[in-house]
């Protein structure tokens, strides 16, 4: 399962309030929007061949007035090279029933039709339609573990880049292992407890992992906003660092223990559809919700890396 939507937008005079617009309703679904525009059908072949390797898009947006040819001209080609991509065919000119009429007349199907005053709503509602199929625990335990992988990642290095650049960060190693060290003790001690009791006490007891990175990474952003000059940070870029900072502060509640709940509850069905057991903490319902702030917890320490790592690429 992806965090983002995929849109390719065939569009020759290209809005960005529009694009602003699309890009809000499909955050209100619970994804990210990844969007590439083309005006008209050059270089449509590429782009299909790319997204029959990795499924680029998940919808299509077709005007009707394109840079030397009209939509309807172009959309066997755009069914034909994207067979199973949801299109919305829209026009500033053209109603929907003659936009249907004109798709009737090429004879191509699955292809809905939108005046252009409400195609950003109507595209709206198809993500939707989208999102629903996806909001399965299968599919949302996936993105958890892809999500905390990936900013795993971004920590790592992250942290490697700030302990190579700055003493004062490379000595908080001890911090790092202090949490660990302390960790494990406690770990011992809890299943030294557990051992006078029964088998369930012993599956309750439950290295550096994610809340640990995540510690250790705000420790040594904390010096990299208060040493902007060790890090070449102007006066804005450390202000905003110091946002992101606040941002972030709740990435171990919105991301790492949604995450492990995610990881232990368990799907049903019943009158309402499906439901989710294990936890109270989180319902069906939830998960677009949840996929914002994944979404939302990634923009922000892809941004807060960039920003402390802003001198490695300044490196001759």
């Amino acid at each position: 399962m992806n965090l983002d939507i995929g849109v390719l937008w065939i569009e020759d005079s290209f809005s960005k309030e529009e694009e602003d617009s699309l890009r809000r309703r499909i955050l209100d679904a619970g994804f990210v929007a990844r969007i590439e525009t083309i005006p008209n059908s050059a270089g449509i072949k590429e782009l299909a061949q790319n997204h029959e390797l990795y499924h680029c898009f998940d919808i299509i947006l077709l005007d009707y007035k394109l840079q030397d040819e009209d939509g309807d001209e172009i959309a066997p080609t755009v069914r034909r090279l994207f067979p199973s991509t949801t299109i919305l065919f829209y026009s500033g000119s053209l109603e929907e029933n003659e936009l249907r009429q004109k798709m009737a007349a090429k004879e191509i199907e699955g292809v809905y039709c939108s005046a252009r005053r409400r195609f950003i709503e109507r595209a709206g509602s198809l993500i939707d339609q989208t999102a629903r199929s996806l909001n399965r625990l299968s599919g949302m335990r996936g993105l958890a573990m892809r999500v905390v992988a990936e900013c795993d990642e971004i920590m790592k290095q992250a942290i490697l880049s700030m302990s190579a650049r700055s003493q004062k960060c490379a000595e908080k190693k001890t911090d790092l292992d202090n949490d660990v060290i302390e960790f494990i003790e406690q770990s011992r001690e809890r299943y030294t407890a557990a051992i006078d009791g029964n088998i369930e006490n012993r599956f309750a007891t439950f290295a550096v992992d994610s809340t640990k990175l995540f510690k250790h990474f705000r420790r040594l952003t904390q010096i990299a906003a208060n040493s902007a000059e060790v890090f070449g940070l102007d006066e804005d870029q450390t202000d905003r660092l110091r946002e992101l900072r606040r941002s972030s502060a709740d990435y171990d509640r919105e991301v790492l223990k949604r995450r492990n709940i995610l990881g232990h509850v368990f799907e049903t069905q019943d009158t309402s559809g499906w439901t989710l057991r294990g936890s109270d903490e989180i319902k069906v319902g939830d998960f677009p919700d949840i996929r914002r702030g994944f979404a939302r917890h990634i923009e922000i320490l892809r941004e807060m890396s960039e920003l402390v790592t802003f001198l490695d690429g300044k490196l001759p």
